[in-house]
């Protein structure tokens, strides 16, 4: 067995170890509560979302060794059973010419084109560890995302809840105002329609609460799993300073995975191109031949050794046509480069200009925060004297308050997490992930846009 062949059986075990380890932590339950930190562990990259990019790799490696065998020495027999009508002037008249041959043939030389077809393998091999590598930022940034979404889900339910029983007072108050003729119906009415508009809200948010676990579940791999109770993080990366937007381009055309990957795929065109051109140049090969036959034939030799010239004369248009599909080849992934480093670019700069209105707006929730407090304690004061009843409202308020404080704080912790996958750069804790989770043929449970 050879080297590469060791490599890919030991990585076919860790594989194998790796899923039943995963499939045992499947059983365990969810830690209650579960942090952002423990979901991303559990995402593991086991789930549909990459296992497609992984047999990707796979496939390409299984290309590489296919071009690296292509020089591979064949070793092998031939045996033959025959019976024959020798010829009158046959020195041995026997009828039994069955023989045995073993031979062993090798590629010797092909003045370029398996060299170049082994680097254009090797460069597509880099391009698929680069692509996976891109597919796992992805998808720990949709567990966040997923993970952000039943917080928020809570969040509007407690908010939505609050609204539903401060409507539902005030509408019973009003109904037993109506029975003593101090409301009009019309007004009752309207009321009570604003009640069950805040009730169907609520049911709404129930819904989305069971929605948004069940989608986080599915990511976990954990389909019939739901998490209950969810804790909220700590975003300490939302207060460093945000750095300037050429500096995060230049950073994105450097390091981004996806553009390194274009860029691997489009020198693996080009070495295509010197493979398909060697197609004109001559072919060295070596054969060794041993046969043992049962008749003694002068013309048969029990051993031969050649060394081989294949020279092309004339191959028509064949050569022509594959350089010219390797060139079409080359042009489109130049483009493609060149259209993803203006989509870079572009995605690069709504972030950062989106990131700075949320910078912005935490003043804003910092402000509508001290008020929302302010108001609870002067609404409770006047509740405890009996003097108002908005005593409800000032509630409501601190949820919509607490509500736009996690939208902002979670939408800065995923942007920062979407440049970390853009640049390359160490902007988001959440996106750090060991390199061994990246190489091809690697199915360990440890744990962009674009």
């Amino acid at each position: 067995m050879t080297g590469g062949a060791r490599t890919r059986a030991s990585r076919r075990c860790l594989a194998i170890a790796c899923l039943l380890l995963h499939a045992a932590a499947a059983a365990q339950p969810f830690p209650e509560p579960l942090h952002l930190q423990d979901a991303l562990e559990l995402a593991g990259t086991s789930h549909p979302l990459l296992t497609a990019g992984r047999a990707e790799l796979e496939q390409l490696e299984a290309a590489a060794a296919r071009i690296e065998a292509r020089d591979d020495i064949d070793i092998g027999a031939r045996l033959a059973a025959r019976l024959i009508e020798p010829s009158d002037a046959a020195l041995d008249q026997s009828s039994n010419d069955s023989r045995a041959e073993l031979f062993a043939r090798k590629r010797l030389y092909d003045f370029g084109r398996t060299s170049a077809l082994e680097a254009a393998a090797a460069t597509q091999l880099t391009g698929g560890r680069l692509r996976y590598s891109a597919d796992l930022a992805q998808y720990r940034i949709a567990v966040m995302r997923a993970f952000f979404d039943v917080l928020l889900a809570d969040l509007e339910y407690a908010r939505d809840n609050e609204s539903m029983a401060v409507a539902y007072v005030e509408a019973d108050r009003l109904r037993d105002r109506n029975e003593l003729g101090q409301v009009a119906d019309v007004q009752l009415l309207k009321q009570e329609d604003a009640y069950q508009a805040l009730r169907i809200q609520r049911l709404r948010s129930q819904s989305r609460q069971r929605s948004t676990r069940a989608r986080l579940a599915q990511l976990l791999n954990r389909p019939d799993d739901l998490p209950v109770n969810l804790a909220p993080p700590t975003l300490a990366e939302n207060d460093r300073p945000l750095p300037e937007y050429e500096q995060l381009v230049e950073s994105a055309l450097a390091a981004n995975p996806r553009v390194l990957s274009l860029r691997a795929e489009l020198e693996a065109a080009r070495q295509n191109i010197r493979a398909e051109r060697a197609g004109r140049r001559p072919v060295l090969s070596g054969s060794v031949i041993g046969t043992s036959a049962e008749r003694e034939v002068s013309s048969r030799n029990p051993l031969e050794a050649e060394l081989r010239l294949d020279i092309p004369l004339f191959r028509g248009n064949r050569v022509n046509a594959e350089v010219a599909g390797a060139q079409a080849e080359m042009h489109r992934l130049a483009a493609a480069v060149q259209q993803f480093e203006y989509d870079l670019r572009q995605d690069l700069l709504e972030i950062w200009l989106d990131m700075q209105a949320l910078r912005a707006q935490r003043e804003q929730v910092s402000v509508n925060a001290e008020f929302r407090s302010l108001d609870f304690d002067r609404a409770q004061a006047l509740y405890e004297l009996e003097v108002t009843t908005d005593f409800g409202n000032a509630l409501v308020g601190q949820s919509k308050a607490a509500l736009l404080d996690a939208r902002t704080e979670f939408a800065l912790a995923l942007g920062w997490a979407r440049l970390s996958a853009l640049t390359g750069e160490n902007y988001s804790p959440f996106l750090q992930m060991p390199a061994s989770s990246v190489q091809p043929g690697n199915h360990s449970d440890e744990n962009s846009d674009r």
